[in-house]
């Protein structure tokens, strides 16, 4: 079971990418997303990712604005650059990153090849998970309490730093026998 600190982005992000091109109409995006259940898609051109084309964007810059998507370019409208990420950073680092620049998406890439993307939808979903892992850890440390108020827990030494089943409280700190005696 995953630390909460230790979730990445590529444990939380969406895998399998979908790109229009930018030349594409905005109507041609929407059909792929609706095609493929997704709120937004990549835009690429000549084959490098550009920007993002979202639900947000045709709403606010198609629709609310009156435009004919069959005639704009989702060059036109797609929000660019792309706000990248790395696999590997902290999930907190990237909900951080969101709230900071008011963005709802992450595009993830790995030594400059988009790989996924990360969405504020894909951090909630894990929620349920981390309130589990969450009330898992303090169970935890509540029985090991119990059990050290009773003289007896499993652990690690604070002495010599070995595993024991039979730690013992000494002034506040948790010892083997062999660091008892």
């Amino acid at each position: 079971m995953k630390d909460i600190e230790g979730l990445k982005v590529g444990d939380a992000m969406t895998r399998g990418v979908i790109c229009v091109d930018a030349k594409d109409t905005v109507m041609e995006a929407a059909e792929v997303m609706r095609k493929n259940d997704i709120s937004s898609v990549i835009v690429t051109k000549k084959g490098d990712g550009i920007g993002i084309l979202t639900e947000r964007d045709i709403i606010t810059k198609i629709v609310a604005e009156n435009r004919n998507p069959e005639e704009v370019p989702v060059g036109d409208v797609m929000t660019s650059p792309l706000i990248t990420i790395r696999p590997d950073a902290d999930l907190d680092d990237a909900a951080r990153a969101m709230r900071d620049r008011d963005i709802r998406r992450l595009v993830v890439s790995d030594k400059d090849r988009i790989i996924g993307v990360l969405s504020e939808f894909d951090i909630v979903r894990l929620e349920p998970a981390m309130h589990l892992l969450i009330r898992e850890q303090y169970a935890w440390t509540l029985s090991n309490a119990h059990a050290a108020s009773e003289g007896v827990v499993s652990g690690i030494c604070e002495s010599c730093e070995n595993f024991s089943d039979n730690l013992r409280n000494y002034d506040g700190r948790l010892l083997c026998d062999d660091c008892l005696e």
